[in-house]
């Protein structure tokens, strides 16, 4: 063989492996795309307390490890304690106040029911002393009598009902102050126990450097607690998103952790990106000027769930994600060996 047929050769093997190449990247870019642009969330909760007040204990250190409803820190609850026994005293008076006011409509009530009985008696007393003196059998004087304490008795009973109607107005005075009392005791019992802080998620706690003897303000977070639960984002190709769906499978590859492969799928895709929201302000457009003739893609965010525990990994870790989108294809073979691949690279790099 010549030295113009082994160039030729030479060519002839560069341009097959070209070729090979240039498919297995459209194939595999097309159909199980893979993306190195992933990495690994932990939501982080500002801790704040409800309440302000000096901190009066730090029960927890950095990094350490918590479960929902642990203490986390304490405020000095002296004052609060004496706001709570404030509340119960005003409470208690309150209740007070409405027993006796209930009392004293319950007399009321027992007195104007006996008027109204004494005013019905005389009513049909004077009815028949009437009725007897059209038949003669009664004088005028003693009809006219009875027809007097028959209006007495009526008077008697509109003035009964109007102290009935004070007595109802003041106990409905004393039972909203009661009810108030109520919620003033609530409250402060409620404040009581906003000084005990714990957490709302179980997780890590995150540079910590809250100390004894700090004044807290209600709402200022004193703390990062890393929730224990991890999401995966990758940033994908949109033409690389065509045939990825929610519940797509999905293999992940942490930085973290070379050598390993971990289960997951797709659940949900962003609807779009920041780029691409208009703002309405007044202002004529500004369009994008480029000279490039192969512009950057576009990429949209996917966010992923794992099927399997992974081992404990700081937020924001990074990682490589490779989809599968075609169930059964033979490409997944494929899609596992550059997986796998980027697997052990990881252990140099």
């Amino acid at each position: 063989m010549n030295a113009e047929q082994s160039f030729n050769r030479w060519v002839r093997l560069a341009l097959v492996a070209f070729g090979t190449l240039l498919v297995y990247f459209v194939l595999i870019d097309n159909y199980v795309p893979m993306t190195p642009q992933a990495q690994a969330y932990r939501s982080v909760l500002p801790v704040a307390p409800r309440v302000e007040g000096q901190v009066a204990r730090v029960a927890v250190s950095n990094n350490q490890s918590v479960v929902a409803g642990e203490l986390l820190f304490a405020l000095d609850e002296t004052d609060y304690q004496l706001a709570l026994e404030r509340a119960s005293l005003q409470q208690q008076l309150a209740t007070a106040d409405m027993e006796r006011q209930q009392a004293a409509m319950n007399t009321i009530q027992a007195e104007m029911e006996q008027v109204r009985l004494r005013a019905q008696e005389l009513s049909r007393e004077a009815s028949r002393m009437e009725r007897l003196h059209r038949l003669g059998h009664m004088s005028v004087q003693q009809a006219e009598q009875a027809r007097n304490l028959a209006q007495q008795a009526g008077s008697a009973l509109k003035a009964a009902e109007a102290r009935q109607q004070e007595a109802l107005q003041a106990l409905a005075a004393v039972e909203l102050t009661n009810k108030q009392a109520e919620n003033a005791f609530e409250q402060a019992k409620l404040s009581l126990e906003r000084t005990q802080v714990t957490a709302e998620v179980g997780g890590r706690i995150g540079n910590l450097q809250l100390q004894e003897g700090v004044q807290a303000r209600a709402g200022q977070p004193l703390m990062a607690l890393i929730s224990n639960e991890l999401t995966v984002t990758a940033d994908l190709r949109e033409k690389s998103l065509r045939h990825v769906r929610t519940g797509t499978r999905v293999g992940v590859v942490f930085d973290a952790l070379p050598g390993r492969i971990f289960n997951g799928h797709v659940s949900s895709i962003d609807s779009g990106v920041r780029q691409g929201q208009q703002q309405a302000d007044g202002q004529l457009v500004q369009p994008e000027n480029s000279d490039r003739w192969v512009r950057d893609a576009q990429r949209l965010r996917v966010h992923v769930a794992l099927d399997e525990p992974v081992p404990a990994l700081a937020t924001g870790a990074r990682a490589t994600v490779q989809l599968f989108p075609e169930a059964g294809s033979w490409l997944h073979g494929l899609g596992w060996i550059q997986l796998w691949l980027v697997s052990q690279f990881r252990y140099l790099y």
